[in-house]
């Protein structure tokens, strides 16, 4: 190996681009002072990873970029490459060429730096020349300084050189890297052991917690399990009692208006009675009078019985049978008005009961839609009840995110307090029904993560989880979020494929200043109807996109297929629509419940109004039976009447054809008819009477028992109505308890609860757990998940402990490890050094001797190097006492016996041989000679002995004020043609 070429531009005084070619052997730059050929060992230590401004003769690192001149403006930027020729591939790297690149902007002071053009790290570079002779502190680069100084350091400073010459700089690198990692192993460790510390303190009485926690779950689940089956027999029970109550009530109330109703009749006929009796009394008083003068017309008549036959002709002339006739027409007039008035009665009494028999219908019918509006109010109600239920746990799981993660919802909870948060990714997105299952596949855990503004928000947000140990969630600041996108030729494969629907950001809705976000998420993932047209497509692809189908399934990058079924597959974006049905649902039952109650109300006023005229209607058809009963009297009355008039007509013709002679004895007869006829009305009509008073009694006694029975009834239903109330308050009891503890609607319970239990047995083991649940006092159901958490966490750390104490062992056997093979390698190394220094010594001096020692020989891992040299003819004394020429030759020395041991592929000497005399530079130059063959060397020098070992000569010139040009020569061909 060994280097082509430097290129140069814009470092220090090579303004322009240069390009300085080398070949194995000797390569002389000469040329006056200043005129920067020094600048080219300063390009080569600066490439190969130098960071000490001082080093490179700077105050600060932008001092090696070209500080411009008199004509010339400054550089920006400052750049140097170093073209390696590694084709016996030397450094550990397969190329023939290895091309090292610094670069150094001015601006903002940035360097890049690059292996073939390709960007690395200054560790990488490092890296690539350890132990290659190229290190910093290797003789790849020594200058007129170092020579000087090197006599004058240190033994602890001269170690490096040696370090670099056994090959153990790697194994010093190594160590050093094991050390700082066996420190943060301990720092690591100490913490973890401090945080198990305080989770053993916490595990205990968490365990405690946990175990009461878990202790109270079961009791609260026998409790549940027992108590709901309680629950819903006594509810099953309270509807069959409070349905036999309704019933009871109705029946009831039916009675009651019946017994009403034949109260109010037979009251009617009561004072109908007592008008009857009042009546009869007063035409029995009547009659009685016309009884007296009855007897006494018999009286005499009976005297004036002797008169009789010369009253009759008397009689017969007397009478007028014209005025009987017309009696007998006004009375057959009085008849037929008795009939008409009868007629009217009974029809006016069929129909009062037809009207009746209508309204009775009306009110059973009425009664019968008021309980099918009832029952449908009541179904009404409980799908609103679970409705609203069911609403709850939406609003729980959309709006309270209770399905999130512990981390999602700590920090939506503190969002106020946080700054830059926008939301939860998949509550900011919005979608068609038919492409959720598709989106929520896509997003899979993305769904739940946090998009915030900008990444300082997010690690914030995640400071806050850290320090209130809430959690892990992860964030999508938008400012750094990348879009990413198919490329054009595979979208124009898709564009052409059956069953492509399009990329998945194309198929949601959401904010703009979320569009790189969802760009990033989407942007790349492909939407296709089935799961054969996404292999095919996949393929066509090249597998190098996720491809989501309608149902779901997925073919992942690379190839491989996830699908099935989803047993609990419910999306955000699904609950989110419901929750939107469900609303608009409630809303609805809302207003049919309100209006259905209206109805209700309507109805019952109907049932209020057909009561009322139900009740008019039943008493007139009461008051109707009594009246055509009456009209039905006066009809037989008139026509007894009517019968008698007839009678009497035919008596008169009689007594015109002689069959009655005697007018006196017919008016005697007459009168004692009258007097018999009173005589025997008188009775009737007191037996009619009390016949009357019987039935009076009859009906009092009657309407006594009917107000017994009425109040017997109204004391009944009153009884039943607290009943009812009650027990109602016990339903809505029981039903509230049923939801508010344990959040089941009567029908759910119902179905999960079948179990047949023994009532009194099962509310005894109720109230046995109730007590043991309130003995156990607060309970932390936290705890459970505290516990879990702490314990994982706690087992995490501490097999990390154990791992942390495993890997320190690793790390300390390492370290013995590689102390070993530097003790052993710099021990072999510095051996053949020594041997090596004497020889080239006594070679440089022309005679004496020299020997290199440990400064402690206990210690070689840290141990210094002392330098004892006796030149000839001089006694042994400290080193620092030599002339300057002595020093340069002593470290020349040393120089040359590293390179005998371990030859390097290259080496800069930047005016080393400066302090030497003519033939000590000749010496020198011998050596150099004789090692390129196998080093190759740059060598700054302004000496004759020197620049004629050279193979080949640059010249550095300042044509142009403060920028350095290169003139090169090749010594062989510049002899050639001098010989020529």
């Amino acid at each position: 190996m060994y280097l082509k070429k430097i290129e140069l531009h814009g470092f220090k005084s090579f303004a322009d681009k240069s390009v300085i070619e080398f070949q194995p052997g000797i390569t002389g730059i000469v040329g006056p002072n200043g005129c920067g050929k020094s600048n080219i060992s300063d390009a080569v230590r600066w490439v190969l990873g130098e960071q000490s401004v001082k080093s490179l003769r700077g105050s600060n690192m932008s001092d090696v970029i070209f500080n411009g001149s008199e004509d010339r403006k400054a550089q920006s930027v400052a750049e140097v490459t170093l073209v390696f020729d590694n084709e016996d591939r030397f450094m550990n790297f397969d190329y023939n060429e290895v091309e090292i690149t610094r670069r150094l902007y001015r601006q903002n002071n940035e360097a890049e730096y690059l292996i073939n053009r390709e960007p690395c790290r200054l560790k990488d570079i490092i890296d690539l020349i350890m132990d290659t002779g190229l290190g910093r502190d290797s003789l790849s680069i020594i200058s007129q300084g170092n020579i000087s100084s090197f006599a004058d350091s240190k033994p602890e400073e001269r170690r490096g050189m040696f370090e670099e010459a056994a090959g153990v700089a790697k194994y010093k690198k190594r160590k050093l890297e094991s050390i700082r990692k066996l420190e943060r192993t301990k720092d690591n460790l100490d913490r973890v052991e401090d945080i198990c510390l305080e989770l053993e303190k916490q595990i205990a009485p968490l365990r405690r917690q946990k175990e009461k926690a878990e202790v109270y779950l079961e009791l609260k689940d026998q409790l549940q399990s027992i108590e709901v089956s309680v629950l819903v027999k006594e509810i099953e029970n309270l509807s069959a009692s409070l349905k036999e109550l309704n019933d009871s009530l109705d029946s009831l109330d039916k009675e009651k208006v019946t017994i009403e109703g034949q109260i109010l009749l037979n009251e009617q006929q009561n004072e109908t009675l007592k008008k009857k009796m009042y009546d009869l009394d007063q035409e029995v008083n009547g009659l009685q009078g016309q009884l007296l003068t009855a007897m006494n017309n018999v009286n005499e008549l009976e005297t004036q019985k002797v008169e009789i036959d010369t009253n009759r002709k008397h009689i017969l002339e007397n009478t007028d049978k014209e005025d009987l006739q017309a009696r007998i027409a006004q009375m057959r007039a009085i008849l037929q008005d008795a009939v008409n008035e009868y007629n009217d009665r009974v029809n006016r009494y069929k129909e009062t009961k037809e009207e009746k028999l209508d309204l009775e219908a009306a009110q059973e019918k009425n009664r019968s839609e008021m309980m099918a509006l009832r029952q449908n109010i009541e179904n009404l109600n409980l799908q609103l009840h679970n409705n609203r239920n069911r609403r709850e746990q939406l609003v729980d799981i959309v709006e309270n995110k209770s399905g999130y993660s512990y981390g999602v919802r700590s920090i939506m909870k503190a969002k106020d307090s946080l700054s830059g948060i926008i939301g939860v990714l998949g509550d900011l997105l919005e979608s068609d029904a038919q492409y959720e299952t598709a989106l929520t596949t896509a997003l899979a855990g993305a769904v739940q993560f946090i998009v915030t503004k900008t990444d300082q928000d997010a690690r914030e947000a995640i400071h806050f989880l850290k320090e209130n140990k809430s959690g892990r969630a992860t964030f999508l600041p938008v400012e750094v979020m990348k879009p990413r996108s198919l490329r054009d030729d595979h979208l124009m494969v898709c564009q052409n494929f059956d069953g492509y629907l399009g990329v998945m950001s194309d198929f949601v809705r959401y904010p703009q200043e979320i569009e790189s976000v969802v760009l990033n998420q989407l942007g790349n993932i492909i939407l296709v109807d089935t799961l054969k047209h996404a292999s095919a497509l996949s393929r066509a692809t090249f597998a190098r996109y996720k491809v989501v189908t309608m149902d779901g399934e997925v073919v992942n990058i690379g190839g491989s297929l996830t699908g099935g079924t989803n047993k609990s597959q419910s999306s955000n974006f699904a609950s989110k629509r419901e929750l939107e049905m469900i609303k608009e649902t409630i809303v609805s039952q809302e207003k049919e419940i309100n209006h259905k109650k209206a109805k209700l109300n309507e109805l019952d006023n109907l049932a209020r109004e057909i009561s009322h005229h139900l009740l008019q209607k039943q008493m007139s058809f009461a008051k109707l039976e009594v009246v055509v009963t009456n009209k039905k009297s006066e009809l037989q009355v008139a026509k007894s009447e009517y019968e008698s008039l007839t009678h009497r007509s035919v008596e008169l013709s009689e007594i015109e054809s002689g069959a009655q002679d005697n007018q006196l004895i017919n008016e005697l007869n007459e009168a004692k008819k009258l007097r018999d006829r009173l005589t025997e009305s008188i009775q009737a009509k007191r037996e009619l009477r009390m016949s009357f008073v019987n039935e009076n009694d009859k009906l009092e006694e009657t309407l006594r028992a009917s107000r017994a029975h009425l109040r017997e009834i109204q004391s009944e239903m009153t009884q039943k109505q607290v009943n009812k109330a009650k027990q109602e308050t016990e339903l809505s009891n029981y039903l509230l308890r049923l939801n508010d503890e344990y959040k089941m609607t009567y029908e759910f319970a119902k179905e999960e609860y079948t179990q047949e239990i023994n009532m009194g047995e099962a509310k005894e083991n109720v109230r046995l757990l109730r007590h043991k649940i309130d003995s156990l006092g607060n309970v932390n159901l936290q705890a459970i998940e505290d516990y879990q958490e702490v314990s994982t966490r706690y087992e995490t750390l501490n097999s990390q402990r154990l791992d942390l104490i495993n890997a320190q062992d690793s790390i300390l056997k390492a370290i013995d490890e590689m102390d070993e093979i530097m003790i052993s390698r710099f021990g072999e190394t510095f051996e053949k050094i020594n041997k090596e220094f004497n020889i080239v010594f006594r070679n440089l001096f022309g005679g004496g001797k020299a020997e290199l020692r440990y400064s402690d020989p206990d210690n070689i891992l840290e141990t210094g190097i002392d330098i004892d040299v006796q030149p000839p003819g001089k006694a042994v004394q400290n080193i620092t006492l030599f002339s300057g020429g002595e020093k340069a030759l002593i470290a020349i020395s040393c120089l040359f016996a590293i390179l005998r041991v371990r030859p390097v592929p290259m080496c800069i000497l930047d005016e080393v041989e400066a302090a030497l005399d003519v033939a000590n530079v000749e010496r020198f130059a011998k050596y150099l000679r004789e090692f390129s063959t196998q080093t190759q060397f740059i060598v700054v020098t302004h000496r004759e002995g020197t620049m004629e070992e050279c193979d080949l000569l640059y010249g550095a010139t300042m044509q142009q004020k403060g920028v350095t040009k290169l003139v090169s020569v090749k010594l062989k061909d510049a002899i050639d043609l001098a010989g020529a």
